[in-house]
């Protein structure tokens, strides 16, 4: 605890520095409490901050904090909008269709942040139970597709001519033919493939669709591990392929499952919950007003008229 108190205070140490060094006059220590900063008229208070840092994911505001170049931004963002509002209304431009604006802004905000207070605090159900229900109806879901472990040497092109490149592919499979056990020497020291010296040629839990078509159609035509294929040509050169193992399909238990269906059906109960509420809200008879309608559409189709007219004029 004390090392986080530390930290906090130095960097409010930082940030200050940092925003006194852009504008000297300012007086840190004579500021009102609760205002956090302050240039010309415009100042941010703790509550406007903190309603800025609702918007950063709860997880990831400790990291914001501890970064004086991410506070500082914000609090000069916070600045300048603050300075940009005292303008505004200085020159008296909170009025009329602002002034809708501004609370269409308010109402919306409001209306989503009631959304998720209502949704935060509806009690949770049995998702652990609700998660195991689905995994039991639907095993067949979970599944795995059967796949293969396979290792391959690769000879590229690398301007060689096809007879050329037919040749030393041929003296590999006739070196692994009469002995199989130098085939992972023969992989490390002569494979061409860039990955090789990242996975030693071995590719597992390679599945259909995941290779190309002729490297997948002769890995999967091996019967029995240790069998090697002849050797197969692809864009990238000519592969000689052995097969390492079978993964037959299998169906998971549902503790392998567990996280991810909880966490599933945690959002979909989620869901189910927000948009029940917001039908109950929306499915109340409506009250609508014709006189306004048709005073709206009046409105408009006249804007409409006058902005097709003010083209025609520009064109003639």
């Amino acid at each position: 605890m004390r090392i986080i108190k530390v930290t906090v205070c130095f960097l409010i140490i930082v940030i200050s520095l940092e925003l006194t060094a852009q504008q000297e006059t300012t007086d840190v220590a004579a500021l009102p409490d609760g205002v956090i900063a302050k240039r010309g008229n415009g100042y941010v208070t703790r509550h406007i901050f903190d309603a800025r840092m609702d918007r950063v994911p709860v997880k990831d505001r400790a990291s914001v904090l501890r970064s004086t170049d991410r506070t500082t931004k914000i609090l000069a963002d916070l600045l300048l909008s603050s300075q940009l509002k005292a303008e505004a209304e200085a020159a008296g431009f909170d009025k009329g269709d602002v002034l809708y604006r501004m609370q269409l802004a308010a109402e919306t905000e409001l209306a989503n942040a009631w959304l998720e207070h209502y949704l935060e605090s509806q009690p949770d159900a049995d998702y652990q139970a609700m998660a195991r229900e689905y995994y039991l109806l639907n095993k067949d879901q979970f599944a795995t597709q059967p796949s293969i472990d396979v290792t391959h040497l690769l000879v590229k092109e690398n301007q060689r001519t096809e007879d050329e490149l037919e040749t030393i592919a041929q003296g590999f499979l006739d070196q692994v033919l009469a002995d199989p056990s130098v085939f992972d020497e023969l992989v490390v020291n002569h494979s061409e493939d860039p990955s090789v010296k990242d996975n030693s040629g071995r590719f597992e839990g390679v599945k259909e669709g995941d290779m190309v078509k002729p490297f997948e159609d002769a890995a999967f035509a091996l019967e029995e591990p240790g069998d090697f294929s002849g050797l197969v040509k692809t864009q990238y050169g000519i592969h000689l392929i052995r097969l390492d193992k079978k993964n037959p399909s299998r169906v998971p238990s549902f503790e392998e499952v567990k996280a991810r269906l909880v966490n599933n059906q945690r959002k979909i109960y989620r869901e189910q919950l927000k948009y029940g509420y917001l039908n109950e809200l929306s499915s109340a008879p409506w009250e609508v007003s014709e006189k306004e309608l048709e005073s709206i559409v009046e409105r408009y189709s006249n804007q409409e008229t006058a902005l097709l007219k003010s083209l025609e004029k520009n064109i003639e």
